[in-house]
């Protein structure tokens, strides 16, 4: 009878992570609809109320947003590993400035 005890106590706190994990999921999943983040290509996982936020992103700031996101919807941590990476309009060079040509005047 003991032995049930311990058992069944031990798998209660499994049950309550895995239902906390799918409130946090089910929460993420719903701001992820509302927000920017949608069309970017980035996938989450949840474990033990830890969210891990992999992809990659064009806007910098977009890469807190996750963080913040997940923190709002209950997680204890978030590992972030979004990748920011420069979009094709920020990878080309700006054009070269213009040349200035100074003239004295004679002496």
């Amino acid at each position: 009878m003991l032995r049930l005890l311990l058992f069944l106590a031990l798998l209660i706190p499994a049950n309550a992570t895995v239902a906390e994990d799918a409130r946090i999921t089910n929460k993420i999943k719903t701001k992820l609809s509302l927000s920017k983040l949608r069309s970017d290509s980035l996938q989450y996982k949840v474990h033990d109320g830890i969210v891990e936020w992999s992809g990659t992103v064009h806007i910098p700031q977009r890469k807190g947003v996750a963080t913040r996101m997940a923190k709002s919807a209950g997680a204890s941590r978030v590992v972030n590993r979004i990748v920011v990476q420069s979009s094709a309009k920020s990878s080309n060079p700006k054009s070269a400035p213009r040349q200035v040509t100074v003239r004295t005047p004679a002496r």
